[in-house]
């Protein structure tokens, strides 16, 4: 089984890569969320998933060990295959992802392209099981912030994407902890448009 691969990148697609490494060129299926953090790099190392089914090898590439970690829970999940855990990671952060389980908001999870009222409810079912295993997924223990959540809806309600956004608010306070929701939202907008 591969664990883990380190190369350079051949072809970049924001939903796969081919890294070469020593001559030998792996395909592997990626989220968005890797995409945007190997996008501007000559080699990437990531962590690998490998899928084998009867006549079936498949391989699933992340940025970080967490995500692979989060992708096995989902694909122990009955009814999420391989290509709805990766929309999954593409489509919301880990943080938001604990925030909606927590909260048993269908809401932010419909906002997942492929994910109904029924799947949503489904995986907060599922993942409330596995919460504190999601929560040592978490990148970092991030410091609470009132305005983060609500800044973070206003820019999905403005037509950005739910992981972007997150990323981009969680910048945000990491370089001014004290913002003001109306300081995140007009920065996040100034990055988000540029």
């Amino acid at each position: 089984m591969i664990s883990k691969l380190r190369g350079k990148i051949d072809e970049l697609k924001p939903t796969e890569v081919v890294l070469d490494v020593h001559g030998v060129g792996y395909g592997l299926s990626i989220p968005l969320s890797t995409y945007e953090k190997i996008q501007q790099l000559v080699e990437a190392n990531l962590f690998v998933y490998t899928l084998h089914r009867e006549d079936h090898l498949r391989l699933f590439g992340f940025y970080t060990e967490e995500e692979r970690n989060l992708f096995t829970i989902l694909l122990n999940i009955s009814g999420i295959g391989p290509a709805m855990a990766l929309s999954i990671l593409s489509g919301i952060s880990i943080s938001r992802l604990i925030d909606a389980v927590q909260t048993e908001s269908t809401a932010l999870l419909t906002k997942i392209p492929g994910i109904g009222t029924a799947k949503a409810e489904k995986l907060i079912f599922e993942l409330k099981r596995k919460l504190k295993k999601l929560r040592s997924y978490a990148e970092r223990p991030e410091e609470f912030h009132a305005g983060k959540n609500d800044a973070i809806e206003a820019l999905v309600t403005l037509g950005f994407n739910d992981a972007t956004s997150s990323k981009v608010v969680e910048e945000i306070l990491k370089n001014n902890p004290d913002a003001s929701i109306e300081t995140i939202i007009k920065e996040a907008l100034k990055i988000l448009s540029a």
